[in-house]
């Protein structure tokens, strides 16, 4: 079933599958009395899925524990501002749901609040495991990438031989991060609302599986391992390749006692997030109409600049994209295994009755 094809009554057993798979119809629900607003409210809280924000306070409560014995403080005002952010976005899912019934406004906080939710914590953990200070595996991934047959430093020599493709390589690289909001809002808006959830949760185990990954795979990136940290003369912009340097350092010699939101940096170079957010951004919009195809393209100019802009081994790229190829394709598995269940269940359900009746 495509995600064009509206749907009406799902049969029961069978409501997750076609709603992950299909835009709802807009419905509007008759106001309920004061004291039916409670059930209606909690579970107009539930999506994207519950274990989001079991996962989001489970990490929250690690980092905190973590930071005490690291002799780390975090600086209040960003932390509180994303908690606030966090709480308004929830107050305005619960206003859109159940008390409104403005389904994509609701579907449109409610995915912003899990991903705010599940990313500010699993980044502080992500600098937290920094502070293992594990050996940099540069020396392995250049190897591997000369295996490949891929030289990275020509690479950069022939985007510092042309600037003007440098330059939007660049840009291209910096929209992953408006490309979220982007989604959140196309996906409500064409109530695509499982789609969205599955978004939002196939982000939440990309980014953890990243973060878990790059602790024990951490590196400084090839600007470093080839000796050029330092930003070259107005050729390439590469400060998604340079920010981290500072702060890695840091965390690597125990020497970072504040820690602020604002700061906060990508560490990771193996698995590139990147790449796994250009392939779940592309695949989240790709049934759009026009929008599908122009997102396509954009992220696969994301996943090439990745290399140069982002500073990143080409073994970090084919990593990234095995990730969420696997996450994306697992799902797609597990759907299927639930409607065939699903659907034996009603053949099976209908059998019975026709026995019945006999």
């Amino acid at each position: 079933m495509s995600d064009a094809t509206p749907i009406s009554m799902p049969v029961r057993g069978t409501r997750r599958w076609l709603a992950d798979s299909a835009p709802i119809p807009l419905t509007r629900f008759p106001p309920a009395r004061p004291v039916a607003h409670i059930g209606r409210i909690s579970a107009a809280l539930a999506a994207p899925h519950p274990a989001l924000w079991g996962l989001a306070l489970a990490v929250a409560v690690l980092d905190a524990v973590w930071l005490r014995r690291a002799g780390i403080a975090l600086a209040p005002f960003g932390f509180s501002v994303a908690a606030a952010l966090v709480a308004a976005l929830l107050a305005l899912a619960t206003l859109f749901g159940p008390v409104l019934s403005e389904p994509k406004l609701r579907a449109m906080a409610l995915a912003s609040a899990a991903l705010v939710a599940v990313t500010v914590p699993l980044a502080v953990l992500h600098y937290l495991t920094a502070t293992w200070a594990l050996p940099l595996a540069d020396a392995r991934l250049a190897r591997a990438e000369a295996a490949l047959g891929f030289d990275w430093p020509g690479y950069r020599a022939v985007l510092q031989a042309h600037p003007r493709l440098a330059w939007w390589l660049a840009l291209a690289y910096h929209t992953s991060g408006p490309q979220v909001g982007l989604t959140v809002i196309a996906l409500s808006a064409t109530l695509r609302v499982g789609r969205l959830w599955a978004y939002v949760r196939m982000f939440a185990v990309l980014l953890l599986a990243v973060v878990l990954v790059a602790a024990l795979v951490p590196a400084a990136g090839p600007f470093v391992h080839y000796g050029l940290a330092t930003v070259p003369d107005g050729s390439i912009e590469t400060l998604g390749a340079l920010w981290h340097l500072d702060a890695l350092e840091h965390l690597r010699a125990g020497t970072l006692r504040v820690l602020a939101l604002e700061d906060i940096r990508g560490l990771v170079t193996f698995p590139s997030f990147h790449v796994c957010l250009a392939v779940l951004t592309a695949w989240a919009l790709a049934p759009i109409p026009i929008l599908g195809p122009l997102a396509i393209a954009l992220n696969a100019v994301v996943i090439v600049a990745t290399l140069g802009a982002g500073g990143h081994y080409l073994p970090d790229l084919l990593a990234g994209f095995v990730l969420s190829v696997t996450v994306i394709g697992g799902r797609a598995i597990l759907r299927g295994r639930r409607a065939r269940t699903d659907l034996a269940r009603v053949a099976l359900s209908g059998r019975s009755g026709w026995h019945a009746e006999r």
